[in-house]
C-alpha cells in the first residue's frame, strides 16, 4: 500500500526536530543509520494520509526515545495533548506513566514509546480494526524491526489484543509472554487510574515487573 502525503507545516517541522533530538540521544555510530532510518519513518508518519484518521487530526505522533532502546511502550492511540503537540504521553496519563516510571528508577528516556494508531481518533474513541490494520502494516512493525527491542510493553486492551490477538489486559498481565520471537509485558492504559484506583495499583505492580526484567537486559 502506498502511503500518501500532504505538505508539512511549521508545527510539524517543530515537532519532527524536538523528536528527532531524542532519537539521535546517545546514538553510537553503529546505531546512527538506525537513528536516521527511524527519522525518515518519523517524517513520514506526519503527513501520512493512508487512513481517514488524518482529517480529523492537528498532529501525527509518531512515538519518540532512544534508536536504540532496549525497551519500546506501545499504547493505544494519542489523546487530545499528543495531537495538539505531535508528541506521546504528555498529557495526564503521560504524566502519571512518569510517575510509575520514576518508581523503578527508569525515566521515559530509556525508552521508545508509541502508540498502535498514530493520529487521535475523533472523540477519542478506540482506533476501528482498518486503522489499525493500515498504520501496523505501514509503520509499526516497522519502527519495532529498527529498534529491535528487547522488550515491548503494552498499555492497554487495544495494544494487547493487536500485539498479542488477547482479549484483555488481564489474562495478559503479571507475567513476561514469548510471542513470536519476542517478549512482552502487558499492563493497563494510564488513562484507567482516573476511573478505577485499584488499576492504578496494577500499574505499579507491572511497571515493578518490569524493573526485575530491565536488570536482565
Amino acid at each position: 500500500m502506498k502511503t500518501l502525503m500532504h505538505k508539512p507545516d511549521d508545527a510539524i517541522n517543530q515537532a519532527a526536530a524536538e523528536s528527532r533530538v531524542v532519537i539521535e540521544a546517545g546514538a553510537s555510530p553503529h546505531g546512527s543509520s538506525r537513528a536516521k532510518r527511524l527519522e525518515d519513518l518519523d517524517a513520514r508518519i506526519r503527513v501520512c494520509v493512508a487512513c481517514p484518521l488524518h482529517k480529523s487530526r492537528t498532529l501525527a505522533v509518531p512515538g519518540e526515545g532512544k534508536a536504540g532502546a532496549k525497551v519500546m511502550i506501545i499504547g493505544e492511540a494519542p489523546g487530545r495533548n499528543e495531537d495538539l503537540t505531535g508528541r506521546p504521553f504528555v498529557g495526564n496519563s503521560g504524566k502519571f506513566l512518569d510517575q510509575v516510571m520514576q518508581g523503578t528508577g527508569f525515566n521515559r528516556t530509556d525508552f521508545f514509546i508509541t502508540n498502535i494508531v498514530k493520529c487521535r481518533p475523533p472523540s477519542n474513541r478506540q482506533p476501528k480494526a482498518a486503522e489499525i490494520e493500515t498504520c501496523t502494516s505501514l509503520y509499526l512493525l516497522r519502527q519495532i524491526s529498527l529498534i529491535d527491542p528487547r522488550l515491548i510493553v503494552l498499555l492497554g486492551g487495544v495494544a494487547v489484543k493487536t500485539m498479542l490477538g488477547l482479549k484483555t489486559v488481564e489474562e495478559a498481565r503479571g507475567r513476561i509472554i514469548k510471542h513470536e520471537g519476542r517478549k512482552f509485558l502487558a499492563t493497563y492504559h494510564p488513562a484507567v487510574r482516573f476511573h478505577r484506583e485499584d488499576l492504578a495499583v496494577k500499574i505499579h505492580e507491572d511497571f515493578a515487573l518490569l524493573k526485575q526484567e530491565m536488570k536482565r537486559l
